[in-house]
């Protein structure tokens, strides 16, 4: 049983579901199977769907055919309780009714951290934020992923099948991690359970990963010069785009909240495409301050951030990826051969990490 409320501020409901598999671990679901009645997070439909193959799952983009259609949702009254559901919960949450893609941050603070992992030099080439005090960074060298404090102190680790070379985030507290560099190359999930790394599922790819990013279900996979959008379980759907031209042509990727806009980084011609859903270009843009473009990050609102190493510059882009609106860091603020960039919704700050260095800056932003 749950008990809904109305606030008469704008806000918007927001019904969730446990994973009848691992309710226990307060799992929330991703997929509903009409067949066997009962909903899955990402790791336990893919074991689902191995056992029963011919079972029909919806994800979260086909809400409708769960069994709290939405039209009931909006006729929900004030201390109405709903009857039936083992596993649910339901929140009141704040949200903007319009985000502004093109809302420039302006950098108010610096602070900068030295990550305590073995890794000899290589630097940090992925970094994710769940939350003010779960930051996932990987490890080149050693092949780990590794969980970090709010001071980006080590907590906890775990190693991985080949080298990370992305991070993207599924659920608040799940993330998968392109693995390549090796004759190893895939997508390895984990989540964090208690303030421990947990390992999930896996899959494997026949090509190299360098980038990865993700969008209701579906995974987008960079190979350094192709983009390639895959299903959770890893069944390849088609390969989007490609340029052959030379290495590193399609290296990060990123997508909009909206999901028709993919950007990826081309860091040989120093340029960040935007291509639509089908794979077309869209945009490019180029700018003397965009010298070999390797990390690229989109808030929740749409906004666009993107590392560039050889110039030593974070800058944001409009939400369509056309034009510059800031150059927000340089190397006078320390940056040196920046490799990956986040926004940390939950602290307002941008963080980045660096190759061949364990230095992370934290910027502080409004």
């Amino acid at each position: 049983m749950a008990t809904f409320s109305r606030s008469t501020v704008e806000k918007v409901i927001v019904i969730d579901f446990y994973c009848a598999s691992c309710q226990k671990q307060g799992q929330w679901a991703e997929f509903y199977c009409k067949k066997c009645l009962k909903f899955y997070c990402v790791k336990c439909v893919i074991k689902h769907g191995k056992k029963f193959k011919r079972h029909v799952t919806y994800g979260t983009e086909d809400k409708k055919m769960w069994p709290v259609p939405e039209k009931e949702l909006q006729d929900l009254h004030e201390d109405k309780h709903i009857e039936g559901f083992c596993y649910i919960r339901i929140i009141l949450a704040e949200v903007s009714v319009q985000g502004d893609p093109d809302q420039v941050f302006s950098v108010e603070g610096k602070s900068e951290y030295d990550v305590s992992i073995p890794s000899d030099g290589m630097g940090i080439p992925a970094i994710c934020a769940l939350s003010d005090d779960q930051i996932l960074v990987a490890d080149i060298e050693y092949k780990r992923l590794y969980l970090l404090d709010d001071q980006y102190q080590v907590v906890g680790h775990s190693d991985l099948s080949s080298f990370p070379r992305d991070i993207c985030q599924i659920t608040p507290n799940e993330v998968a991690v392109a693995v390549g560099l090796n004759v190893t190359n895939g997508v390895q999930f984990f989540s964090v359970n208690g303030g421990q790394l947990v390992n999930g599922t896996k899959f494997t790819c026949q090509h190299d990963c360098s980038g990865i990013a993700y969008y209701l279900q579906h995974l987008y996979l960079t190979s350094g010069t192709a983009l390639f959008k895959y299903s959770m379980s890893g069944d390849l759907s088609n390969k989007l785009y490609e340029d052959t031209s030379a290495w590193r042509t399609v290296y990060k990727c990123a997508v909009n909240p909206s999901g028709d806009k993919i950007f990826i980084t081309n860091v040989k011609h120093h340029k960040v495409l935007t291509l639509a859903t089908d794979g077309s270009v869209l945009h490019m843009f180029t700018d003397p301050d965009l010298h070999c473009p390797c990390g690229i990050h989109v808030t929740d609102l749409g906004q666009v951030l993107v590392c560039a190493a050889s110039s030593n510059t974070i800058l944001q882009l409009d939400g369509e990826g056309k034009k510059k609106l800031a150059t927000l860091a340089t190397e006078r603020d320390g940056l040196n051969y920046p490799q990956s960039v986040c926004y940390n919704r939950s602290t307002a700050s941008i963080i980045v990490t660096h190759h061949l260095s364990n230095k992370i800056l934290v910027f502080k932003v409004k």
